[in-house]
C-alpha cells in the first residue's frame, strides 16, 4: 500500500517499506538473470527488459516479448511496431523456451550470420532428432559438421 497525502490541492504518493524490498528483490533478480546462459535466462525470460516499439537495441541484447519469451537481438536497429519479434528473423532469435514449456528444444534455424550463430552446448531438433552443438559460432546444420546426435 502506498499512503497518500493531500496538501493544498497535491496528492503524494509515499513508497512503504513493503514496496521498497519488492523494488529491491526484482533489482537483484535482474542482475542475476543477466549474467545466467542463454538456456537458463530463458527460463526467466519475464526479468528481462520487454520489447518496445521505438527502443533502440543492441547486438547480443536480451529481451523479452509480453508472454517472456526470450530473444536475443541479431543487429542493432530500433524497434519498430510492425516488426514483431516472432516475424522478424533477421532482428531477432528466440532462445528457444516458450511459456507455455520451458524445457522445449526448438528446432534447428539456419542462422544469418555470426550474430546468431550456435555456440557449444546449444540443443536443436533437427530432422526429427536432438543434436547439441560441439563447436562456437557455428552455422552449419546438424547433418554437415559441428553437432552430436543425442538421445532424447
Amino acid at each position: 500500500m502506498r499512503r497518500i497525502e493531500v496538501r493544498r490541492g497535491v496528492v503524494r504518493y509515499e513508497k512503504e517499506r513493503s514496496d521498497l524490498v519488492q523494488e529491491a528483490v526484482i533489482a537483484m533478480a535482474q542482475q542475476a538473470a543477466a549474467v545466467l546462459e542463454d538456456d537458463e535466462a530463458a527460463k526467466v525470460g519475464v526479468l528481462f527488459p520487454q520489447w518496445t516499439p521505438g527502443t533502440a537495441y543492441k547486438t547480443g541484447e536480451r529481451i523479452s516479448d509480453e508472454a517472456g519469451n526470450l530473444y536475443r537481438v541479431i543487429q542493432d536497429h530500433t524497434a519498430q511496431a510492425d516488426w514483431p519479434m516472432d516475424q522478424t528473423p533477421a532482428l531477432y532469435t528466440p532462445l528457444g523456451v516458450t511459456e507455455e514449456n520451458p524445457e522445449e528444444i526448438p528446432e534447428w534455424r539456419q542462422p544469418l550470420g555470426s550474430e546468431d550463430a550456435y555456440h557449444i552446448g546449444d540443443r536443436v531438433k533437427y530432422q526429427g532428432k536432438i543434436y547439441e552443438c560441439t563447436e562456437d559460432n557455428n552455422v552449419w546444420a546438424p547433418d554437415v559438421r559441428g553437432w552430436t546426435e543425442v538421445a532424447e
